[in-house]
C-alpha cells in the first residue's frame, strides 16, 4: 500500500466534483469480511444507500490484471469521460488513470477487493441519482465508497 484514502480525497476530490458528484466515504474495516456483495451492501446501507445484493460486479483488482473486468480499466473509464455524457471529456484517459491508481494504492493490493454497480454500460443505483456508478473497495483493514453521479 502507497497511499491513504485521506491523500486520495485531498489530491482528487475537488477535481473529480468538478465534473460530477462525487462521494467519497471510508471507514476502518472493524469486522470480518464475508461475500465480497454482502460487505459492500454493509457500508453502503450504514451510510444511507441502497443495497442492491449480488448486484455488485466483482472486479480483478489484482496489480498486473487486464481485461475489461479489471478495478484499475473501470476505475479509468468512469473518470475519464462524463458520467451524463461519455462524448465529453472529463479527466481524459491519462488523468483518469493516474486517479484509479491513486485510489486502488490505498488498499493492500494482497487483500484488496474491488466490486462496482455496474457492468456493460448498465447500473444498479444506490443513490437514487439518475446516473451514477459506485465503486466499494477493501482491504483487510479499510473500506471505501467512491460513488460518482450526474451533478
Amino acid at each position: 500500500m502507497t497511499g491513504s484514502i485521506e491523500a486520495f480525497r485531498k489530491k482528487w476530490l475537488a477535481r473529480l466534483n468538478r465534473g460530477a458528484r462525487t462521494t467519497l466515504e471510508h471507514a476502518s474495516i472493524d469486522w470480518v469480511p464475508g461475500l465480497h456483495s454482502a460487505v459492500a451492501d454493509k457500508f453502503v446501507t450504514g451510510l444511507g444507500f441502497k443495497a442492491i445484493g449480488f448486484n455488485w460486479e466483482l472486479l480483478d483488482a489484482s496489480p498486473d490484471a487486464s481485461g475489461p473486468r479489471v478495478a484499475l480499466t473501470q476505475l479509468t473509464e468512469a473518470f475519464a469521460n462524463d458520467i451524463s455524457n461519455p462524448s465529453n471529456v472529463w479527466l481524459g484517459t491519462e488523468e483518469a488513470r493516474e486517479c484509479a491508481r491513486d485510489f486502488l494504492a490505498a488498499f493492500d493490493p494482497a487483500t484488496r477487493t474491488v466490486v462496482s454497480n455496474r457492468y456493460d454500460g448498465l447500473w444498479n443505483p444506490v443513490s437514487g441519482a439518475s446516473v451514477e456508478w459506485g465503486f466499494v473497495a477493501y482491504d483487510a483493514e479499510r473500506i471505501a465508497l467512491l460513488l460518482i453521479a450526474d451533478a
